[in-house]
């Protein structure tokens, strides 16, 4: 497999600073900063996207300053913006950024910058629309994905479920057969905007479309039963006692061979592989659906780019970044998919990935997916995240009924879009 040696990472302490596509001494050069969260294997990756740019342009150059992770990027380009210190030009953001992207004055949309977007993965580009137009371009997209130890499921004579009824029906056979559990991980927001919104062909969590549309006034999923129909699958799951509720380590205990399968971004294949090299045979699939009626597919993850200065400098740096040739470097590089339809119908993409099978799987699951699946954009968005975690535990245990747990959700998710509405109203 093509793929990039894994190099240390480079500790850098984030910093501020101050860059609008101003002019360098020389004035024929234009400099680009992007504040990024790639780090190790990515940011090797994402430094030879930018060392290529920077060879093939005179009059431009990218100047790329890592923040830390995705959230670190937003509060560094809130903090700048609310000291008026100097913004980048474009921010390496996550979904988690929607809300505050799409009121944000200096946030300048794909449709304001005029990108030709017609050749971008129709789901992929939904996952950044808003009611401003969309805040920035898929780079490195992701979905979640249903990862197997294939030697543990070829040994208990079992498939890889489709289903959740089949897991059901599977789980406790690997578990008995190989004895190691079947599934390690509790779900959180991320798995559950794909177990909720891809019910009856697609839902929404929240009303305006997750948000997207505006901030949202409240919560769906008590109302149209789906937080409660993935409960009660996932409880007669745990029911087995085939599952480990694992909160934290759980990449970890698959790779050691602790359980047979987890749920994780396609963005961790490269390192899956590395990791399970000579251990296991590694397996990729789709996310078991809740029923038969959850065809709406996953929500696309990962991060777009954003741009926060309006200049043919930066509309140029962003459509190299999303080039067909520079998608397929990046994904053969980190395991990301491509968000370029060019990239999939090369010739140089299909020779890739009949020898690396494994990487063509999510873009197939995300082809198959709604654009209806779409990520959530409210506030407090860490704090439900670990909310959806600690109370789906607590339905497992039995310390709360299902219905409880729906209604604890809704309540307190209610109260936040509230509170939100007033302090901001």
């Amino acid at each position: 497999m093509r793929r990039l040696k894994l190099i240390a990472i480079l500790f850098l302490v984030p910093a501020l600073i101050f860059a609008s596509g101003s002019k360098e001494r020389n004035e024929d050069v234009t400099t680009v900063t992007i504040w990024h969260s790639n780090s190790g294997l990515l940011e090797d990756a994402f430094s030879h996207l930018v060392d290529q740019f920077n060879e093939s342009h005179e009059d431009i150059k990218i100047n790329a300053v890592y923040q830390g992770a995705a959230n670190d990027v937003l509060t560094s380009v809130n903090a700048a913006a609310l000291a008026g210190s100097g913004l980048p030009d474009i921010a390496q953001l996550d979904a988690t950024a929607g809300l505050d992207m799409m009121y944000a004055p200096y946030l300048v949309t794909v449709e304001e910058l005029g990108i030709d977007t017609s050749n971008l993965i129709d789901s992929a580009y939904a996952a950044y629309d808003s009611q401003r137009g969309h805040i920035g371009v898929p780079f490195n997209a992701s979905s979640l994905m249903f990862y197997y130890n294939a030697d543990l499921f070829k040994a208990a004579g079992v498939s890889v479920p489709r289903t959740l009824d089949e897991f059901i029906q599977v789980a406790p056979v690997l578990y008995e057969k190989t004895g190691v559990y079947a599934f390690s991980g509790v779900p959180t927001t991320y798995e559950l905007v794909t177990f909720l919104g891809s019910q009856n062909g697609g839902t929404f969590i929240t009303d305006n479309r997750n948000g997207h549309d505006g901030v949202s006034n409240k919560v769906l999923f008590d109302e149209n039963g789906t937080f409660k129909t993935f409960l009660e699958k996932w409880k007669a799951l745990y029911d087995t006692k085939a599952v480990n509720n694992l909160t934290s380590g759980v990449s970890n205990a698959f790779y050691s061979g602790q359980c047979a399968s987890m749920l994780a971004s396609s963005s961790s294949l490269s390192t899956a592989i590395e990791n399970t090299e000579g251990l296991f045979e590694l397996g990729i699939a789709f996310v078991p659906i809740v029923n038969e009626e959850a065809t709406g597919g996953v929500n696309i993850g990962g991060g777009c780019l954003a741009a926060l200065n309006n200049s043919n400098a930066v509309k140029e740096v962003i459509e190299f970044m999303i080039s067909p040739e520079s998608q397929a470097y990046w994904t053969e590089s980190t395991g990301y998919m491509p968000v370029n339809r060019k990239t999939i119908e090369s010739e140089e993409w299909k020779e890739f990935i009949k020898d690396n099978p494994l990487f063509s799987v999510a873009l197939e699951q995300a082809l198959s997916s709604s654009d209806k699946v779409i990520g959530l954009w409210i506030p407090s968005a860490y704090q439900v995240y670990y909310s959806f975690q600690s109370t789906i535990a607590s339905v497992l245990t039995d310390e709360i009924s299902i219905d409880e747990a729906v209604k604890n959700m809704a309540d307190m998710i209610n109260a936040n879009l509230k509170e939100y509405a007033r302090q901001n109203g």
